[in-house]
């Protein structure tokens, strides 16, 4: 791998004779001392060293070379600091800023995505293909960008994306994978289950994308799914219950990294109002007078998103833990959390009915441990959830191997993972079949649950610390319980009747569920 750097200091006054003198003897000491601390003995080679360097009016230019070791970028600050501190101590000049006006990345073998690179590079510069190789060049990158680590998170995602030989042992499957599966089970009826629950007047469809209104029968399925899983998943395996707020301020959602750089056209973003009355004034004035929503004024009244809407659920779990301190010896630990409201997704490829929809009602459990607890937990988790659908509801359902929590659908469709073990399985879902969308091995599956191992990336994103640094992973399962509720129509019909018997008699319990008609709705016939 190698770096190439022409970079800049920017001085706060000329430099003389002198001091450009004084100048040369620092630079060839930094690249006998400085810029090699960090490279193992036998690596110096990989260390970074300025080969070329000049003064102009109050600049000093500087081309830098550098293998993996001390990439250049990271030479250009600590010049920065050496120069600086010397110069401002022996001749009272500061170095008043930095920046690349350009900086090539060579990595010699390249197997990955390269739409993916072309992607993250941007309008920041170029990239080709040299070989077996990639040769990136970017430009005119200022201090904050170096600053930001911008270089080494490109590099990272390079190597991160390279497909990877696989080992004897490795078992390599596309996501979407079927591990396991039930039985074909009778259905007995096929509709579509938003169509017919409107029908019906169970839901009401509401002014906006995505969104429904759930009137008491609905309801009262829904609360079932919540109290099943519950009853047979949450508290079996010690989970405790939470609540946690759903607007989540930039800088947590700063810390989601792979959600920033993949769906963020999946979140809903929020302004904040001014607490000043008088900035609405034309705004009110004009609906006073001509009942018009002013969406022109209001852009000029609020201030810049400040949060976005839930759109996972566990986030504030790892806030919760972030930049403190655990022992070992008090984990696992283990949450539940739906009494916080709604989730909201913009969803990709369009909003359907019941199974896919902008807004919906989700459980969502989070587990903090010892590696090993924290796989064996997420896969007790699934082993409970495939019994209770597949024995309490009856449905037909399979487990698959799922995208994981870091990567959309579109590019997880790209990747290959390794099933040769559970542990090595990122994310597992349970879908389940929809008669409606059509004959079993064609159509699409609805995904009900999705149960995550997220390793140590949400540890090192929230900076949880363990007390000895012993390694501790987190994940999670969301639980879509309008998908739960979806599933299960489509499968046993809008007749309890006909619901398995332990469904039937938590439904009603906390019956009867009347619909509230009007002249014109519902319209069932």
């Amino acid at each position: 791998m190698r770096f190439y750097l022409k970079g800049y200091l920017v001085l706060s006054k000329q430099l003389d004779d002198v001091v450009i003198k004084r100048l040369s003897e620092l630079i060839g000491e930094a690249n006998r001392t400085l810029l090699i601390k960090g490279a193992p003995k036998d690596k110096e080679s990989e260390a970074a060293r300025v080969v070329k360097w000049s003064v102009n009016d109050e600049r000093v230019y500087v081309e830098i070379e550098s293998g993996r070791y001390v990439r250049a970028h990271d030479a250009l600050f600590r010049l920065k600091n050496y120069l600086g501190s010397v110069l401002g101590r022996e001749f009272r000049i500061g170095i008043r800023g930095l920046g690349a006006s350009a900086y090539e990345v060579e990595v010699p073998r390249f197997k990955g995505d390269l739409q993916e690179v072309l992607r993250l590079v941007g309008n920041k510069g170029s990239v080709e293909r040299v070989g077996e190789g990639l040769l990136i060049r970017l430009r005119e990158l200022g201090e904050e960008d170096l600053e930001a680590r911008l270089v080494d998170r490109l590099v990272k995602r390079m190597l991160e994306s390279a497909v990877e030989a696989p080992t004897e042992e490795a078992k390599l499957v596309p996501f979407g994978f079927v591990l396991e599966q039930s039985r074909p089970k009778d259905i007995r009826v096929n509709v579509e289950v938003a169509a017919e629950a409107e029908r019906l007047g169970w839901i009401k469809r509401f002014p906006a994308k995505g969104q429904w209104i759930f009137t008491a029968p609905m309801v009262g399925l829904l609360k079932v799914m919540r109290d099943l899983i519950v009853e047979q998943v949450c508290r079996p395996l010690g989970f405790e219950e939470w609540m946690f707020p759903r607007l989540i301020p930039m800088n947590v959602l700063a810390k989601l990294s792979s959600y920033v750089e993949h769906l963020p056209e999946g979140m809903f973003y929020v302004c904040v109002p001014p607490r000043d009355p008088s900035a609405f004034d034309e705004y009110k004035r004009e609906y006073a007078l001509k009942r018009v929503i002013r969406k022109d004024l209001l852009k000029e009244i609020l201030g810049e998103p400040e949060y976005v809407l839930d759109a996972v659920q566990c986030p504030p779990f790892y806030q919760f833990f972030s930049e403190e301190t655990v022992r070992l010896e008090d984990l696992p630990i283990k949450v539940y959390e739906c009494m916080g409201g709604w989730t909201w997704r913009n969803e990709a490829g369009g909003v359907e009915g019941l199974a896919r929809t902008n807004e919906f009602w989700r459980m969502e459990m989070v587990y903090l441990g010892s590696p090993s607890d924290v796989a064996r937990i997420r896969d007790e988790v699934v082993s409970r959830t495939v019994e209770l659908v597949d024995k309490v509801l009856d449905l037909e359902w399979r487990v698959v191997v799922g995208a994981p929590f870091y990567l959309s659908s579109e590019e997880a469709s790209k990747r290959r993972v390794d099933i040769s073990s559970r542990e090595r399985i990122p994310t597992l879902d349970v879908e389940c079949y929809l008669p409606y969308r059509g004959e079993r091995d064609k159509a699409e599956w609805l995904e009900i649950t999705a149960a995550s191992i997220h390793y140590t990336h949400y540890v090192l994103a929230f900076k949880i610390k363990e007390v000895k640094n012993r390694e501790i992973w987190t994940g999670c399962v969301g639980h879509g319980l309008t998908r739960w509720a979806t599933a299960f129509l489509a499968q046993h019909g809008f007749n309890p009747d006909d619901w398995p018997s332990r469904v039937r008699e938590l439904y009603e319990k906390n019956g009867p569920y009347k619909i509230a008609k009007t002249l014109e709705w519902p319209s069932s016939k």
